[in-house]
This record gives structure tokens, C-alpha cells and sequence, in this order.
């Protein structure tokens, strides 16, 4: 399951050792514990997209497909669906020096300087240098770093946080809020906002006196900022304060220091342009495709039905030896990360019920496409590439059935008080987006003996979210999380295998109803968010200003000019207001969106309640779109 579940993954407390299974007397179980422990082996290496292992893994469910009988969904004979995952965007190069007349003050990288993760592309700027304080233009609080201020074509150097940080009893820049959050001034992606608007070259933040205490003035990992904030137009740095302030000395001027005492002493800007003294900046990003590959197989059906489809899915994708998405911290970086429940458990029940479905003679219904799906660890990409070049058309696919964890079923009591005997937990997500998926789920879980939860809405960290989007109903089949996700402990000997299958039995089940029902499910929308499991707490929420939001899934490695559309939220502000996948927004309520750090700050300074104008283009052409920000 995707990264969305780190934070809750660390509510969870590790579970003990256990014993090495033995074969088991069902047929079934035991064939489902081979299929496990190959694809939660040594072998396989944690099935990381950049290992050798899950080639290994992808063969052998392409020869379980085959022996199955299931036929080759690609027009080659193969059963592999090519694409490539995109792994995050990392700098492998960033330089800073800074010029003064024949002097030249260069800067080393995780030394002086960091590149944030603000800067997902390469980029180059030169320019002047001036200093503009903390960075804060707030008229309502008549302050303002950047007044008489030449910025533009400039790189400037500006301070973290806000004036009087943290202060007692100062509440200027409103740095007490009740439930502990900063100032939205205070925020790095309001500061960068600003600086765009200004049209600087390049940004260069240095911390302030409550972020560096003693001797300590630590510098951001990359990582820390690359994920949930838009991306910049310009290079964004963090530098040393000695190095800042050493530059701002020698140039004649107060050292930061001074400099910094005497905004929070007079509460007014101490801006100034360095004369002389000139910047050039680089920071090379580079974001790896590696070459990936669903694995696809089919079974025909017959009958009235058969140009109809249901998917089973899985993705089999993992983590690899942890250097990326790991929950064990840096002791388990280079360790093999097995992913026996996320996700070789439900990639096992794909392929035992593409033996049970394979073995049915004269089957009539849908037609049934089994997928194992790679990238879903990096963001869903494997179902995003096939709901983007499906091989079977998605407006006849009925539904689609999901498995991500389903190897750790766990008694839980089945009534408030514990006075009947537990029965184990199964969680199905997406009961309200098809009619009808309430009462089956109920039914098929019953049959099986478990303690059901049901949750309306489709759950948005796994790979049905993808189908979903596209408007097509969704179940996805989850057992709960525990101590070794994400972990190198997350081995095949922790895997329940008869509970495993009987959840295949739920699916199987629930497959014989959806492929041979006179009328598809009805999709519906359900706009309700859920928890990723919702026996466990929610993961505490990141805490920072909110807005409204439009409801969009943006195309993260477009590189043109513009937000294109990977998606759109059912039921969000985008979709009522008519803007579809491959719309590329270039302008929010009059402001220009060249990229997806002017849209976000575009739609954070909007207001629920409001309508605005979006521009988008599609086919080539303009449009004018009006939402409702309700």
C-alpha cells in the first residue's frame, strides 16, 4: 500500500516473532504459501521497482496467468503492460556563489548550502543580491519586507519563520494560534509565493534565531519539502547563517544577526539591496524512469455479457531494500524489505483466483481481466497507466476489485461489550460507489465468517483509486495495518495464509455476482473522505492554513507551460464546473498558472463561498470555466 500510510503505520506497535509455516493439508492453502513465499523470498529482493527481483516476480505471475489459462491481454502475446515509473525527484548537483568585484564566495552542498524540495526541475539564475527580511508582505499588519524593494530578476536572501517568533503574549503575526499552528506567514510556500509574484531569480532562506539554537543550524533534506507543496518556478535554497553573514559583513552592512534583532526590536523591515554583490545559482534535478510493466491476463466471457469487464487487481510492487518509503527509519535503509502482506499477499490472491476462474468450464458472464499492477509504492502509476491506455474499454468496465493487505486478519470482537467470541476483521472500501455493494459485501463476508467494516468511499492510497476516478464502481478488499509495514519485518512467516484465502473466497464470490449480473453496478460518487483503516486512529493531520480546494489529480511530471489534469475529484468543485483529464489550467481567477506553484498559491488566496474563472486548454483550444468554492 502507498506512502499515504506512514504516519499511521507509526501508531502501530511491532508485533513479536513468530515460527516458519508448514505445508499446509489444503490444497488450496498450501499452493497459496508457495505463491507467497516466492514473492515475499530473498529472490525477489522486496520487489522494488528498481531491482532485479520484481522482473523475477513478474514472471512468475505471467506463468501462473498461463497455467491458469488465462490468454495474454497485450497484442505482442505477452503478458506485460510496459510503462515507466517515475521515482521522486532528487538533486544530484546544486551550486551557489556568490561575486564581489573579484571575489568569489562559493558554497558547498549538505555543507553550506541545501536545494529544497520546493525545486522539482533543474533551474539556473543569476542575479543581484538583496536582502528582504523575513520575507512577509501583510498590509492588514502594516508590514512590509518587500516595500522599495527592487526584487524583480534579483536572488534574495530572506529569513525563516516570522519577526518575534514564538514571543509571549506577541501576537502581531499571530504565532499562538490555539491549536499550536504557525502564522501562515511563517510558511515556507507563502514566502516562495511571494517571491514568485515579485518575479526574483532565486530565493535563498536562512533560519532564523529560534531554528538555529546553540550550534546548531540544521539544513533541510530534500525530501522534507517534496511532498504536499507545490512545486516552485525558481531555485529555492537554504544557506548557512555564517554564510549569510559573513556576505552581509564584508559587504559593509550588519551581520545577520544585527540585522535580525533590529526587526524584532522595531517591528520594521531592515531591507536592503547589496550593492556589488551578485549570485549565480544551479540545481540539478534529475527524477529516474525506470522501465515497469503491469502483468495482464484474461479471461474471455460468453454470453450477452462478455464485451463487459471486471478487473481483479493487486499491485505487486514493494519497496526494494528500503532506501525510499520505508517505515523503519535508517537502521532498515539496505535491508530487504519482503512485503509479504503489502502487497505479495494480494497479488497471491490474484493469482489463485485466476486459477479458480481459469478452471470453470463453459463460464458465462463478463469478461474477467486479472492485473498486477507495478509503481503503486510511487503513487498508483501502474493503474494510472492502464486506466490511461486501457487494453479493454473502461466505459464497459463494470467494476473493479481491489486486494492491498489481505494477509493479516486479526480477531476482533464482534460486539461492544466482547461477550460473543471474536471473529476476524475484513474492511472493504467502496461500498457506496455501486448499487448494490452494500448488500453483496455484507453477504459475501458473512459467508465467509468475518467481522466486517464497511466504508462508503473508495479510499484514495490504493489502486482502485484509479478506477474510481474514471468513474468506475470499486471494492477494495484490506485486512488492517500493523508494526511491519513497510518494515523488513513484513515477512511471508507473518502471513495468515488461511485467513488469505479466505478473503479470495470473498472476492471469488463477489466476482461470480458482478460478472453475471443482468445490469452493471451504477457508479456512484461518494464524497466523504475515510481513514485508512478504520479500526486503527486516523493519522494526526498536518497542521498549516487551509483553503478551498478544487478537486484535482495534476499531472506531476508535465513539463509544458500549465497544471494538466491526470484527474478529477467526483463530486469536487472541478468536475461540477466542467473541467476533465487532459484540461491544462493556465489561469485561476486571473492569475496566470504556469506551473503547479502558481496554482497553488492562485487557489490559496481564494475563499470558500466564492465562484472564480478558470481558463483551460483543451484540444488546442481555450475555455472559460466558472466553479462554485463551496
Amino acid at each position: 500500500m502507498s506512502r499515504t500510510l506512514l504516519a499511521l503505520a507509526a501508531l502501530v506497535a511491532l508485533s513479536g516473532p513468530v515460527q516458519a509455516q508448514k505445508p499446509f493439508d489444503d490444497p488450496v492453502v498450501e499452493r497459496m504459501r508457495k505463491d507467497i513465499f516466492f514473492l515475499a523470498g530473498p529472490e525477489c529482493e522486496g520487489r522494488g521497482v528498481e531491482t532485479k527481483g520484481i522482473q523475477k516476480a513478474a514472471d512468475h505471475i505471467a506463468a501462473a496467468f498461463q497455467k491458469a489459462g488465462l490468454k495474454p491481454a497485450m497484442k505482442d502475446g505477452t503478458y506485460f503492460q510496459p510503462f515507466d515509473t517515475l521515482l521522486d525527484p532528487a538533486p544530484t548537483a546544486g551550486t551557489l556563489v556568490f561575486l564581489e568585484g573579484d571575489k568569489k564566495t562559493p558554497t558547498k552542498l549538505g555543507t553550506d548550502l541545501a536545494v529544497m524540495g520546493f525545486t522539482r526541475a533543474t533551474m539556473k539564475a543569476s542575479g543581484g543580491l538583496v536582502f528582504a527580511g523575513y520575507g512577509i508582505t501583510a498590509p492588514k499588519l502594516k508590514y512590509d519586507d518587500d516595500e522599495g524593494l527592487y526584487v524583480e530578476g534579483q536572488v534574495v536572501v530572506i529569513l525563516r519563520r516570522t519577526p518575534r517568533y514564538g514571543a509571549k503574549g506577541d501576537k502581531r503575526f499571530d504565532t499562538t494560534l490555539p491549536d499550536g499552528q504557525d502564522s501562515s506567514h511563517a510558511a515556507f510556500t507563502a514566502k516562495i509565493a511571494l517571491a514568485q509574484t515579485n518575479k526574483a531569480a532565486a530565493l535563498i532562506i536562512v533560519n532564523d534565531s529560534t531554528a538555529a539554537t546553540g550550534n546548531l543550524d540544521p539544513l533541510p533534506v530534500f525530501r522534507e519539502h517534496l511532498f504536499g507543496a507545490p512545486a516552485s518556478k525558481i531555485p529555492v535554497f537554504m544557506v548557512k547563517r555564517e554564510t549569510v553573514s559573513d556576505l552581509f559583513k564584508g559587504a559593509g552592512h550588519k551581520t545577520l544577526k544585527e540585522l535580525e534583532a533590529a526587526i524584532n526590536n522595531q517591528l520594521k523591515p531592515q531591507s536592503f539591496e547589496l550593492k556589488g554583490v551578485t549570485a549565480d545559482a544551479v540545481a540539478t534535478i534529475k527524477r529516474p524512469a525506470i522501465p515497469s510493466k503491469n502483468v495482464v491476463g484474461v479471461l474471455e466471457g460468453a454470453g450477452p455479457l462478455k464485451d463487459e469487464t471486471v478487473v481483479i487487481g493487486a499491485h505487486y510492487d514493494h519497496v526494494g531494500y528500503g532506501t525510499r518509503n520505508s517505515a523503519g527509519g535508517a537502521t532498515a535503509s539496505g535491508k530487504v524489505h519482503y512485503g509479504a502482506d503489502d502487497n505479495a499477499s494480494g497479488t497471491t490472491g490474484v493469482i489463485e483466483l485466476a486459477r479458480r476462474f481459469g478452471a470453470m468450464k463453459d463460464r458465462q458472464g463478463r469478461r474477467i481481466v486479472f492485473i498486477t499492477f507495478s509503481g503503486e509504492e510511487d503513487g498508483l502509476q501502474g493503474s494510472q497507466f492502464y486506466c490511461k491506455e486501457p487494453l479493454f474499454p473502461l466505459n464497459k468496465t463494470a467494476a473493479m476489485i481491489n486486494m492491498d493487505m489481505i494477509g493479516r486478519t486479526k480477531p476482533v470482537h464482534v460486539d461492544w461489550l466482547g461477550l460473543f467470541p471474536k471473529k476476524d476483521k475484513l474492511v472493504v472500501y467502496g461500498t457506496g460507489t455501486g448499487d448494490g455493494f452494500e448488500k453483496l459485501t455484507e453477504e459475501t463476508a458473512k459467508k465467509a465468517d468475518f467481522r466486517l467494516f464497511k466504508v462508503a468511499a473508495s479510499a484514495g492510497n490504493s489502486d482502485n483509486h484509479s478506477f474510481y476516478l474514471k468513474k468506475i464502481p470499486v471494492l477494495f478488499l484490506f485486512t488492517g495495518l500493523h508494526g511491519e509495514y513497510h518494515r523488513p519485518t513484513d515477512t511471508p512467516e507473518t502471513i495468515d495464509v488461511p485467513g488469505m484465502k479466505r478473503v479470495a473466497d470473498v472476492v471469488e464470490q463477489m466476482a461470480l455476482n458482478l460478472t453475471t449480473r443482468e445490469t452493471a453496478p451504477k457508479y456512484a460518487v461518494v464524497t466523504s473522505g475515510a481513514p485508512a483503516d478504520p479500526t486503527r486512529p486516523a493519522p494526526p493531520q498536518p497542521k498549516g492554513p487551509t483553503g478551498p480546494r478544487l478537486g484535482i489529480l495534476p499531472n506531476y511530471a508535465f513539463e509544458g507551460t500549465g497544471v494538466l489534469l491526470e484527474g478529477v475529484v467526483m463530486g469536487g468543485a472541478a468536475e461540477k464546473a466542467g473541467l476533465k483529464d487532459g484540461d491544462i489550467i493556465i489561469e485561476i481567477a486571473g492569475v496566470a498558472t504556469p506551473d503547479l506553484g502558481t496554482y497553488m498559491s492562485a487557489m490559496g488566496g481564494q475563499k470558500l463561498g466564492t465562484s472564480i474563472n478558470i481558463v483551460v486548454e483543451r484540444k488546442g483550444k481555450k475555455l472559460t470555466l466558472k466553479a462554485d468554492l463551496k
